[in-house]
């Protein structure tokens, strides 16, 4: 559908909440925004089956050391709350602005707003410590657990919630000053995770040329294969994949977010709309990105799925034997009540 028909320019409001929640913008625009809500509905549920999954495998893995498992599971369950709390929140503010309900898209736009700061912001944090911590662990290798405890991940972990509650609040006394930070923290992020990842890379493949090197000084025919050189191919895999889901989920909706500030159109809020969904989108992906290439997460969550269904199908055979017996029993006690 051309956005020519939509070029002319909404009336300013004090804040993005009332640009959003307005009848100049939505006059038009009651099927993109009805077609919207129904990918958040279904990104929710994406998100929160995956991610509740994870949470639940993760209790099994005794192979990860604490301190990461905080961090895979702050990552897990602050994914978990976007597809709990912001993506219904989003639905509910989309609707209640297709039907003409703007109070109530003002306070749900404005809670949505709110938790999703903050979830957003802790998601790009657990993301750039995960890979971090990937780092040094294999840098530090067995200074790795001496370094990196439990009880100083909490610190990390809790130091993370505070900024962003922090941050999130801040957007109440200016909005432009809180995009501009979140543009700051996923630039941080990304440089974080992309100096952590061409080390990793470089660590790895220094390694393998001195195993391959040794295996030509011993006259070796065939090349050694070891573990550093799988876990190099699918480091590689893994770090490409991530990287690629992270920009392409977060970046469009930050220039969204910064162009929106001075150029108030329907089609660029409509745009903004749609990039915060491709935001969303990416904590459906983090259950498959982070823990779906882990050997010992992925056979977790495969068993934590393999239970539920073997219990829900016990639950069923259980009730249906069960209804069986009350069955028989009042054909018995009929057959008893008519009797000669």
């Amino acid at each position: 559908m051309a956005f020519s028909n939509y070029s002319k320019l909404v009336a300013n409001k004090e804040t993005l909440t009332e640009l959003l929640c307005s009848a100049e913008l939505t006059k038009g625009i009651q099927n993109e925004l009805q077609w919207i809500s129904i990918v958040n509905i279904l990104l929710s549920i994406i998100t929160f089956f995956g991610n509740a999954t994870v949470l639940l495998a993760l209790s099994k893995v005794s192979t990860l050391h604490r301190a990461s498992k905080l961090l895979f599971r702050t990552l897990a369950a602050t994914d978990f709350c976007v597809g709990v709390i912001s993506q219904p929140l989003t639905v509910l503010s989309l609707m209640s602005q297709v039907h003409g309900q703007f109070n109530v898209c003002r306070y749900a736009s404005t809670v949505r707003f709110l938790i999703s700061h903050v979830l957003c912001t802790m998601s790009l944090l657990s993301s750039a410590a995960i890979n971090l911590d990937r780092l040094l662990a294999l840098s530090l290798r067995l200074r790795y657990r001496q370094f990196v405890t439990l009880k100083r991940m909490y610190v990390i972990v809790t130091a993370f919630w505070v900024l962003s509650i922090a941050f999130s609040v801040m957007s109440f006394i200016s909005e432009r000053t809180t995009t501009w930070f979140y543009t700051l923290v996923l630039l941080s992020c990304l440089i974080i995770s992309g100096i952590s990842y061409a080390k990793i890379f470089l660590m790895l493949h220094h390694n393998q040329t001195q195993v391959n090197s040794l295996a030509v000084c011993q006259m070796q025919p065939n090349p050694v294969r070891t573990p550093n050189a799988e876990v190099y191919k699918k480091t590689v895999s893994t770090v490409f994949w991530v990287q690629i889901g992270l920009v392409v989920c977060y970046v469009p909706f930050m220039i969204i977010g910064l162009i929106i500030r001075n150029n108030q159109t329907v089609p660029i809020v409509l745009a903004w709309r749609c990039t915060g969904t491709l935001l969303f989108f990416n904590s459906s992906l983090n259950p498959f990105l982070y823990c779906w290439k882990m050997r010992s997460v992925k056979r977790a969550m495969k068993e934590t799925v393999r239970t539920i269904c073997c219990n829900r199908s016990s639950e069923f055979v259980t009730t249906s034997n069960i209804s069986w017996h009350l069955d028989h029993k009042l054909q018995q006690c009929r057959l008893t009540l008519s009797g000669p």
